[in-house]
C-alpha cells in the first residue's frame, strides 16, 4: 500500500509501525506463540489494542474455507472446502485433510500407508508428515502443499495423472462459422454466396452431446436459388479415465490406426492418445496450399466439412485440425473470380508404439453411412485392434473389421522405436470380400510408416510412408462403393508420403516438405508436391527481412496445376513492412503484387497490395486488393476486397465466435477450435481482461476463454496491468486440467471500487481497537485491517459497501459507505455503528 505524501509524520509513524508490528508476526516461527509488548506500539491509546488473531503464528480460525488447493506449484481442479479443526489447546486450528482429496495427489503405495486418519476417521496425517508442508494463502485463497517428488506416482512435468482431470461444469455452447461473399463481373449476372458450419450442444457431468451443422447457400440473377442445411452428425461421447478411452455413440467417423477411414452409425470404444504424456501422443494433421488471389479454402472428409477460412493470394497452412483427424482429407480452393482447385491430402500417422506392458485399444460397431443426410447402408459391422507393449521399444499390433455380410479383413504388424533415429513400423492387411460381377476376392496390402521428432530443434517433424496393394486387395470403403454404390472404386496400387519440416542453422533456412504421390490399379496416378524454403537475413540498417519461396504441383483427377510463389519482406517499423510477391502457375502464367501491411494494433490488421498478370498489366487491368483483420473478445471479424479494372469486383467477409451459458452466466467469446475444451471464469466486475485481452468479463462478470487443451494443465492470466483503475483482482492466475469438451469453471476474487485511506469512528467518538479486521459484507473478504487512531486503508469501496469491523471475541460495528463521504485532510471519515 502507498500513502499520501501529506499526511502528518504521527500518522505515517503510526501506519508504519504497524506495517513493521504485522510482517514480525507473519516470519514469526509457527510452533511458538508470541506475546506482544504493547508499549512497543507508538499509539495514542496502548491500551485499545486488539492483536489477539497475531498472538498465535500463522493463525488460522477454526472452520470451514473453500479453497484452491495447489500441490507442487499446480492447482488441482476444483476449489475445495478445506477444514480447519480446532486444535487440542484451543489456541489455533489444525489442517483437516479429507481422504477423498489425498486421493487425487496420486501418493504411492508407501507413501500412503504411512498416513492415518484422525477426527474420527475424517482426516488424515498428511499435514504431520516432516517432508510435508502445507501453508494457507489468506490473500488468494489458495491451500499451497508441497510433497517430495519421490512420494508421487507421477513425474513428468507436461502431464498430470487422471485423478486430477476436471469433467467441468454443466452448460451449452454453439461454436459457429459465418462466411459470405459477392462476386460482381463487368459483364453478367453478380453472384452472391452464404455459408455456414458449426457445432452446438450440452455437457451434463462427464457427458458431451454435440450436433454439427453445415449450411449453404447461392443466389445468381436469372438462376434458381440454392439453399441447403445438414445436420452432418450428432453424436454423444465421454471420457473414461480409469482405462485411458472415449467413448462414443451416434453419428460419427470410423477411427483406425490400420484401416481406412468412414462414416457409419453406431458406437466405438477408443484408446485416447491425447490422455498420454505428451511424448507418446500423435500429430495433428498440416495442410499447405497456394491460393492465386483472395480464396475460400474448404477442408472436408466424407463430405462433411470440418474446416473453412478465408485466405489471401499465397501459400496457407492450415494447423487447426486435431489429431481425431485422421485418412484422407479433400481440400478445395475457391478464387475469387469463381474458378476451383481440388486436390486430396492423406494425414501422416505416427507409427502405433505402446509402452511396455500397457495396451491400446479401439473398438467400434454399427452400419455405415453415405452422404450428408447419413444414410445407413449395409451391412453392419464389427471392429477391434489393439497394440501391445511386448517390451521397452517393441509393440505387436493387429486388428480385423468384420461384417454381417461378405467382407473381412484382418492386419497384424510390429512397432520399434529407434530411439534417437526414430520410430518405425511395418504391417500387412489382408481382405476378403464377396462383390456383384467379380465374386470373391482376397488380396494383401502392406505398409511401413517411419516417424522422427526433432524436440532438440523445436519439435520439427518427419513422416514417411509407404503402401503396396495387390489388385484383389479390397479396403472396407471400397467394399461400399462396388455393393452400394455404381460398382465403381479407385482401386490402391501404391502410395508415397513424405512431411518434413526443419530449421537449418546453416544456412539459416526453415525448410517443408510434403509429397504424395498415389498410383491406381484402374486409373491415372495422382501427384501432390510442395515444397516452401524461408529465410530471414539483414542488408545494412534494414533487419528482419524475410524471403520465401515456395512450389507445389498438384494432379488430382481433373486437377492438373504447377505452381511457384516467391515473396519478400521489409520491415519498415515495428508492426509495419512491404512485400512483393511473385507467383507463377500453369494456367494464368506471370503474375505479381507489391503490398503495404500493418498491425501496429495487435487486435487491427490491415493490408492493401496492387498488381496482376504480365498480360492484364500490360492492358492496365491490375488487380486492388485489400483486406482487414480485427480480433475481439467476442469473436474474429475478416474482410477483403478486389477490383479488376474492366473486369470485376470482389468482396468477402467472415465472422468466427463462440457462445457458452452455464448455471453461472453466458457469455460470447472467440471460436473454440473442434473439441477442445474452454474456461469459463467468474468474477462478478464487468472489464476485466484475460488473457492478453482475448477475452473480457461482461456486464455480468463472466468471460470465457478458449485456448485450452483437453488433458493438459492450462493456465489463464488476468492482465493485472491493464485493469480499470477501480478493480483490484486477488486471484490472478487460474490453472485447470480439463477433459475433452469440457466447460471449466472458476470464480475468481475481484473488487470493485475506490481505494480509500480512512479513519473509522464508533458512535461514542472512541475508535476501533488497533488491529481489528474490516470484512466486505457482499463478498465476505477483508477490505482491510485498522490501525492507530481508526486509521485504515480499504480497497473496493463504493457507495454500494457494507463493511463489518469485528474486534475480540464477538464485538463488531458496521459501516455503510456513503456515494460521496465526508473527507478531513484528505482521508474519509467512516462511522461505525
Amino acid at each position: 500500500m502507498s500513502f499520501a505524501m501529506n499526511r502528518t509524520s504521527a500518522e505515517m509513524k503510526s501506519a508504519l509501525w504497524f506495517i513493521f508490528l504485522l510482517s514480525g508476526c507473519f516470519i514469526s516461527v509457527r510452533s511458538f506463540a508470541v506475546e506482544f509488548n504493547v508499549n512497543f506500539i507508538d499509539s495514542a491509546d496502548r491500551n485499545n489494542v486488539d492483536l489477539s488473531r497475531f498472538q498465535v503464528a500463522d493463525y488460522i480460525a477454526p472452520g470451514e474455507y473453500l479453497l484452491d488447493v495447489v500441490l507442487n506449484g499446480r492447482t488441482l481442479g476444483e476449489q475445495s472446502v478445506i477444514h480447519y479443526v480446532p486444535a487440542a489447546d484451543k489456541k489455533n486450528s489444525r489442517l483437516c485433510l479429507p481422504p477423498s482429496l489425498v486421493d487425487k495427489f496420486d501418493l504411492t503405495k508407501d507413501a500412503r500407508e504411512k498416513l492415518t486418519l484422525w477426527h474420527h476417521g475424517k482426516c488424515t496425517s498428511l499435514d504431520q508428515q516432516q517432508e510435508v508442508t502445507a501453508r494457507y494463502d489468506q490473500e488468494r485463497q489458495t491451500l499451497n502443499i508441497s510433497i517430495p517428488q519421490a512420494w508421487l506416482t507421477f513425474h513428468d512435468q507436461n502431464w498430470v495423472p487422471p485423478s486430477q482431470w476436471d469433467d467441468g461444469v454443466n452448460g451449452a455452447l454453439l461454436d459457429y462459422n459465418l462466411l459470405g461473399s459477392k462476386y460482381m463481373p463487368q459483364s453478367g449476372d453478380s453472384t452472391t454466396s452464404f455459408s455456414s458450419y458449426g457445432t452446438t450442444g450440452f455437457n451434463f457431468g462427464p457427458w458431451r452431446a454435440r450436433a454439427d451443422y453445415q449450411y449453404s447457400s447461392s443466389r445468381t440473377a436469372g438462376t434458381p436459388a440454392s439453399d441447403k442445411f445438414t445436420w452432418t452428425q450428432t453424436y454423444l461421447y465421454r471420457a473414461l479415465p480409469s482405462i485411458g478411452a472415449r467413448l462414443t455413440g451416434g453419428q460419427t467417423y470410423f477411427s483406425s490406426d490400420i484401416f481406412d477411414s468412414f462414416r457409419f452409425l453406431g458406437v466405438s470404444l477408443n484408446s485416447d492418445q491425447r490422455m498420454l504424456p505428451p511424448s507418446l501422443r500423435g500429430y495433428a494433421p498440416q495442410v499447405t496450399g497456394i491460393a492465386k488471389t483472395n480464396a475460400k479454402v474448404s477442408i472436408s472428409q466424407n463430405g462433411r466439412v470440418i474446416y473453412q477460412t478465408n485466405v489471401s493470394p499465397g501459400p496457407f497452412v492450415v494447423q487447426d485440425l486435431t489429431e481425431a483427424v485422421q485418412g484422407a482429407l479433400d481440400i478445395k480452393i475457391e478464387e475469387e473470380n469463381g474458378s476451383v482447385t481440388t486436390y486430396q491430402v492423406t494425414t501422416a500417422t505416427i507409427p502405433f508404439l505402446t509402452r511396455k506392458g500397457q495396451v491400446r485399444f479401439k473398438t467400434a460397431m454399427g452400419k455405415p453411412t453415405t452422404g450428408s443426410s447419413n444414410h445407413v447402408l449395409q451391412p453392419g459391422f464389427y471392429s477391434g485392434e489393439m497394440s501391445w507393449g511386448a517390451l521397452n521399444d517393441f509393440s505387436l499390433y493387429g486388428g480385423l473389421i468384420t461384417t454381417t455380410g461378405n467382407y473381412q479383413a484382418q492386419a497384424i504388424g510390429v512397432g520399434q522405436n529407434l530411439q534417437k533415429l526414430g520410430a518405425v513400423s511395418f504391417d500387412v492387411t489382408r481382405s476378403s470380400a464377396t462383390v456383384p460381377v467379380a465374386g470373391k476376392q482376397t488380396g494383401l496390402s502392406y505398409r511401413a510408416n517411419y516417424s522422427k521428432r526433432f524436440d532438440s530443434t523445436g519439435s520439427q517433424i518427419t513422416f514417411a510412408g509407404y503402401r503396396f496393394s495387390e489388385k484383389t486387395f479390397m479396403s472396407f470403403s471400397q467394399f461400399l462403393d462396388k455393393v452400394n454404390g455404381d460398382g465403381y472404386s479407385r482401386d490402391d496400387k501404391q502410395t508415397y508420403t513424405v512431411t518434413a519440416n526443419q530449421y537449418l542453422s546453416w544456412p539459416a533456412i526453415t525448410l517443408y516438405l510434403s509429397a504424395t504421390h498415389k498410383v491406381y490399379w484402374n486409373e491415372s496416378a495422382s501427384n501432390n508436391y510442395s515444397v516452401s524454403v524461408s529465410k530471414i537475413f539483414d542488408i545494412g540498417r534494414f533487419t528482419g527481412i524475410s524471403a520465401t519461396f515456395s512450389a507445389s504441383k498438384l494432379n488430382y483427377r481433373d486437377t492438373d496445376e504447377n505452381q511457384m510463389f516467391l515473396s519478400l519482406s521489409l520491415p519498415l517499423s515495428p508492426g509495419q513492412q512491404i512485400s512483393y510477391d511473385a507467383q507463377q502457375d500453369s494456367q494464368s502464367g506471370f503474375s505479381q503484387t507489391a503490398s503495404y501491411y500493418n498491425s501496429q494494433d495487435p487486435d487491427n490488421s490491415w493490408r492493401v497490395g496492387a498488381g496482376g498478370s504480365s498480360p492484364d498489366l500490360q492492358k492496365g487491368n491490375g488487380v486492388f486488393r485489400a483486406n482487414y483483420q480485427h480480433m475481439s473478445p467476442y469473436g474474429q471479424f475478416g474482410a477483403n476486397g478486389s477490383v479488376k479494372n474492366n473486369d470485376y469486383r470482389s468482396v468477402n467477409a467472415n465472422w468466427y465466435g463462440s457462445f457458452t451459458a452455464t448455471a453461472a452466466g453466458a457469455a460470447l467469446h472467440q471460436s473454440s477450435a473442434g473439441s477442445e475444451p474452454r474456461m469459463m471464469v467468474s468474477a462478478g466486475v464487468k472489464g476485466i481482461p484475460i488473457s492478453d485481452g482475448a477475452s473480457v468479463t461482461n456486464d455480468y462478470g463472466i468471460a470465457v476463454v478458449n485456448g485450452v487443451s483437453s488433458y493438459q494443465t492450462s493456465d489463464i492470466r488476468v492482465d493485472v496491468n491493464h485493469l480499470p483503475d477501480d478493480v483490484e483482482v486477488y486471484s490472478s492466475v487460474v490453472s485447470k486440467t480439463l477433459t475433452e469438451g469440457a466447460i471449466g469453471f472458476r470464480k475468481i476474487r475481484a473488487i470493485k471500487g475506490e481505494r480509500l485511506m480512512a479513519v473509522i469512528r464508533l458512535k461514542d467518538g472512541s475508535y476501533p481497537p488497533l488491529g481489528a479486521a474490516v470484512t466486505d459484507n457482499s463478498s465476505g473478504f477483508e477490505a482491510g485491517l485498522v490501525g492507530d487512531g481508526g486509521l485504515a486503508y480499504l480497497a473496493g469501496v463504493s457507495g454500494e459497501k457494507s463493511l463489518t469491523v469485528h474486534w475480540g471475541d464477538e464485538q463488531q460495528c458496521q459501516i455503510q459507505v456513503l456515494p460521496q463521504p465526508v473527507t478531513r485532510s484528505g482521508q474519509v471519515l467512516l462511522p461505525c455503528t
